[in-house]
């Protein structure tokens, strides 16, 4: 065998040793979009599954409308996990998820917020609740966080739309309207009781009746694209024995 042809069959031989390779790392990648609520806990579900499975997950969080028209608009996650029925069913109606798929998680309530060094301990969101404050008041926004949504059902369910539709400072997702208050950049804000207990910078001065607003619920779905084994095996993995306690330890309600 001349150099010639050793040199052709050692080119040949590398090109498809690094398509092989390319192909395992696309293979073990998993793109997951979850809502900005579910930020801390999704996190360490991730690096657990990581840990025991040879897989590379990336996560996107944002409110969760804004992921799904990041789906619509062509983005390819392969797990979509929503802080509402809405939006999964919205993707649905696109025939971009899979409808069989489409399940709650878990499920949360909602909290009144204020800073830390705040003067106020403790307030009843069913006592004239836009007396108890004089400044802002800090949710998501209404029209695309799943959190402000049910925030401001609540708001309506009590009768303060009136009196609160000048004060409502709206956030582009759940983890800014806490943000906001953590500043105190507002006096109070209302938003999901985990992301609160999570937050050394605020404290809970009231929980929201539950029985104001739709009931809170997390939804996991898979994309019809990306409807394959590695994508299965993490939705799976979501609702374990092993997922929930994780789910249960961050302050989410199993139902």
């Amino acid at each position: 065998m001349n150099r010639k042809v050793s040199l052709y069959i050692l080119i040949v031989f590398l090109f498809f040793g690094c398509a092989q390779n390319s192909q395992k790392k696309q293979s073990t990648e998993l793109l997951v979009f979850s809502g900005a609520g579910l930020t801390n806990v999704v996190t360490e579900l991730a690096e657990i599954y990581e840990a025991e499975n040879d897989i590379d997950i990336k996560l996107n969080f944002a409110s969760s409308g804004t992921l799904a028209r990041q789906i619509e608009q062509g983005a390819q996650p392969s797990v979509y996990i929503s802080a509402n029925e809405k939006w999964v069913d919205y993707l649905i109606d696109l025939d971009l998820v899979v409808p069989e798929s489409k399940e709650k998680v878990v499920g949360t309530s909602l909290a009144v917020i204020v800073p830390l060094d705040s003067e106020t301990d403790s307030i009843t969101f069913l006592d004239d609740f836009p007396e108890q404050f004089k400044g802002r008041l800090s949710i998501g926004d209404p029209k695309h966080v799943p959190a402000g949504d049910y925030a401001w059902k609540a708001i309506e369910s009590g009768g303060y739309a009136d009196a609160l539709s000048d004060r409502i400072l709206p956030a582009k997702d759940v983890r800014s309207a806490l943000m906001v208050v953590e500043l105190g950049e507002v006096e109070m804000g209302i938003v999901y009781k985990t992301d609160a207990l999570k937050s050394q910078k605020v404290k809970i001065v009231s929980l929201v009746p539950d029985d104001l607003h739709p009931p809170i619920g997390f939804y996991t779905s898979i994309l019809k694209n990306k409807n394959n084994e590695q994508s299965r095996l993490f939705y799976n993995f979501l609702t374990s024995k092993e997922a929930t306690d994780i789910w249960i330890k961050h302050g989410f309600k199993i139902e």
